[in-house]
C-alpha cells in the first residue's frame, strides 16, 4: 500500500482526476506516508481531535462517496486508489503544533495503533510533515487529502 497526502485546491483536484490520480506533475505540496493504511488516519483523527471513533469514520468515509462526479470522482476509487478529505478539524489540530507536542502524540499514536508496523519515530517524522503540510494548505486556502494505493 502507499499513501500520499497532500494539499490541493479544487482546479487542482480536477486535474488529479484526470490524470488517473497521479500526483506527478501537478505541482501538489505532497507527504509521502508510505504504507500508513486507512485505519491508522482515522486512529490519528480521533487521537488528535478527541473526537468519537465513529463519527470520525463516516466523517472521513461519506464525503468520499458525495465528492463525485466532479473533482473528487478519484474518491469513488478504484481496487487499487482511492482519495479522502482530511477532515479540517483533523488539519487545524496539527498546524502550529512544537515538535515535542508531535513526538508525545506519535507516542500516543503507537501505544493506541496496536498490530501497525509503525513506532514512535515513525509516527513523528509524519505528524512534523503533516504539521508543514496542514499550514501550507491554511496558508493557500486548499484543503487537505490522502489518496491511498491498495
Amino acid at each position: 500500500m502507499q499513501t500520499i497526502f497532500f494539499a490541493a485546491d479544487a482546479e487542482q483536484l480536477l486535474r488529479l482526476a484526470t490524470a488517473g490520480g497521479e500526483t506527478d506533475g501537478l505541482d501538489l505540496a505532497c507527504v509521502d506516508a508510505a504504507d500508513l493504511d486507512p485505519a491508522q488516519l482515522l486512529e490519528l483523527d480521533t487521537l488528535m481531535t478527541g473526537h468519537d471513533p465513529v463519527a470520525v469514520r463516516e466523517a472521513v468515509l461519506t464525503p468520499a462517496r458525495e465528492l463525485a462526479p466532479g473533482p473528487g470522482a478519484l474518491a469513488q476509487g478504484t481496487e487499487e486508489r482511492v482519495v479522502l478529505c482530511v477532515r479540517p478539524a483533523l488539519a487545524r489540530s496539527l498546524r502550529g503544533r512544537i515538535d515535542e507536542e508531535l513526538d508525545d502524540i506519535a507516542l500516543d499514536w503507537e501505544l493506541r495503533a496496536w498490530g501497525a508496523d509503525w513506532n514512535a519515530q515513525r509516527y513523528g517524522a509524519l505528524l512534523r510533515s503533516l504539521s508543514l503540510l496542514a499550514e501550507v494548505a491554511h496558508n493557500e486556502r486548499r484543503g487537505v487529502y490522502v489518496r491511498f494505493d491498495v
